[in-house]
């Protein structure tokens, strides 16, 4: 009966490990993920500003 309780035990261990590794490998992933969104965010923000530029310089030529 211990050994059998034992196996359970080692059993649920590995599947945790298991668990957390794959959350680890998902938090790592969406900090990479997040970094990327963001850099492009930017980049989309500094056209932006540059299209609001372009459209003022017309206005006032107008």
């Amino acid at each position: 009966m211990g050994f059998v309780v034992a196996i359970g035990v080692v059993i649920i261990a590995i599947t945790c490990l298991s668990i957390d590794g794959k959350l680890r490998k998902n938090n790592e992933h969406n900090i990479f993920s997040s970094s990327i969104i963001e850099k492009k965010l930017k980049s989309i923000e500094e056209q932006n500003k540059r299209v609001i530029e372009i459209l003022e310089e017309i206005r006032d030529k107008k």
